[in-house]
């Protein structure tokens, strides 16, 4: 996002048509990373490097070695999800 057209206060419409986002991807980036000190890239970047790697508390390691077995025994991704909802 363009630091400088969040200064120079271009409405989210305009930055979402010239970064090719939608306006509601716009939004949800300013909620997220807005402080009291307003919108700081580099900040934002960090909370998102962060994001990333962070593994879903849904996902216990238990799980990761199922998903695994199962895809050794050459399962599709359709059987696996339906095994992992039986579950």
């Amino acid at each position: 996002m363009s630091l400088a057209n969040l200064k120079s206060k271009s409405s989210v419409a305009t930055l979402a048509r010239e970064l090719g986002l939608s306006r509601s991807t716009i939004y949800r980036e300013l909620k997220r990373n807005t402080g009291q000190r307003g919108y700081r890239a580099q900040q934002a970047a960090k909370f998102a490097s962060q994001r990333r790697y962070r593994p879903s508390s849904s996902m216990t390691a238990f799980a990761f070695a199922y998903i695994d077995y199962l895809i050794g025994l050459d399962w599709s991704p359709e059987q696996i999800s339906g095994a992992l909802t039986q579950r």
